[in-house]
């Protein structure tokens, strides 16, 4: 059975949800690699945030995070 998520009556399923958080998360990791002056070091870097997104993205759906009730109803 394929999980899906319940935002106010509205099943989602879980791909793009979790594609959204994952790409939250690399927007911030590339934030922070910018102001770390981390990219000077990098041969290719959408090449590497591509990675990146892919990474996270794969954490998240192996990985889950618990859910608290009161954010999906």
């Amino acid at each position: 059975m394929i999980q899906e998520y319940t935002v106010h009556g509205i099943l989602i399923a879980t791909a793009p949800f979790t594609a959204c958080v994952a790409l939250v998360i690399a927007f911030a990791m590339h934030r922070v690699l910018m102001a770390l002056r981390f990219y000077r070091w990098v041969w290719h870097p959408i090449l590497f945030d591509s990675a990146m997104f892919m990474l996270v993205w794969a954490l998240i759906t192996f990985h889950p995070l618990p859910i608290p009730q009161g954010l999906l109803p």
